[in-house]
């Protein structure tokens, strides 16, 4: 009885754990956000780009329900209860992230998340799209830039942030940057964000252990991370600061995945030995069975 009824608690406690988990509070403030701009055949086409990178390895295809096993589970972006979240909600829950979920607030931009969710709201035939206008995009009021620096012989990327308000020119001091290196999907962080000094100032490593072209060459990209203050800001650079790297095709060289030609040699030599084999075993156990057939009749006449 006593064993049952310990195994009533851990039972009972672990359901309760995992509605906990499953259960993503946002903040009330938060779920009437909206978009800056409208939703179109265009952001949604950019959305289903953003989300097959970044989205679609956990989630699976929007419609399929083939998403992770996971705890909690991410959930089919085009079911009902994924598609009952309010836009605001959406917009928080990537931004922010929870375990085993990341955040993408710098991996994507605003406008990035909002044509994710522009490409999620065209599963639900019911939605209708509010938005705010263009202005309320960046409450700093004024033009904000970056300009990206090579300190070659220091190894290192300056990156300088001001704004030019009211026609006067001053740096920004206390704006969170963050460096990211053009990956194949998406875009991999090149160090922790970090904060402009007084000078509007922040200085990151060169990513040298990153592999880059043949001649070692990066696309980066500084962005600050408070799009609500600053607008979307971001500087591109190229700069040969990886380690060079030339890709191989891989159908040159002999290769399990290659074709029956370029298969390696033991391979084939397996495979033929393996099919030669099994017709062996397969003719044998027919000579086999005639041998048995002929017996039989041979018996059948010496009786007869």
């Amino acid at each position: 009885m006593r064993k049952l009824i310990i195994f009533l608690l851990l039972t009972t406690g672990f359901c309760i754990h995992v509605s906990a988990q499953s259960e993503w509070i946002v903040p009330q403030e938060r779920k009437g956000r909206l978009s800056s701009f409208e939703f179109s055949d265009e952001s949604r086409a950019k959305g289903l780009d953003h989300y097959n990178k970044n989205c679609a390895s956990c989630h699976g295809q929007p419609g399929a329900a083939n998403y992770q096993n996971l705890v909690p589970p991410p959930g089919d972006p085009a079911s009902a209860d994924f598609l009952m979240n309010l836009d605001g909600e959406m917009f928080y829950k990537v931004m922010e992230g929870r375990d085993p979920m990341p955040s993408f607030k710098s991996v994507l931009t605003q406008d990035e998340i909002w044509e994710i969710i522009s490409y999620i709201r065209s599963y639900d035939p019911n939605y209708v799209h509010a938005f705010l206008p263009t202005a309320e995009k960046s409450a700093y009021g004024g033009i904000v830039s970056i300009t990206l620096t090579h300190l070659k012989e220091a190894g290192k990327i300056e990156a300088k942030v001001t704004g030019v308000k009211n026609g006067i020119i001053e740096n920004i001091a206390g704006a969170e940057v963050v460096l990211r290196v053009k990956r194949t999907f998406g875009s991999l962080l090149a160090g922790e964000p970090m904060e402009t000094n007084q000078n509007g100032i922040v200085v990151f490593n060169e990513p040298s252990d990153l592999p880059g072209n043949k001649d070692g060459l990066l696309e980066l990209t500084a962005q600050l991370t408070n799009q609500d203050a600053y607008g979307i800001t971001r500087a591109d650079t190229a700069l040969a600061v990886g380690k060079p790297f030339e890709a191989v095709s891989l159908t040159v060289e002999r290769a399990m995945w290659n074709t029956v030609r370029k298969a390696p040699i033991w391979l084939l030599i397996t495979f033929s030995l393996a099919v030669f084999l099994a017709w062996a075993t397969i003719f044998y156990i027919l000579h086999q069975l005639k041998k048995i057939t002929d017996i039989g009749k041979n018996v059948v006449e010496e009786w007869d």
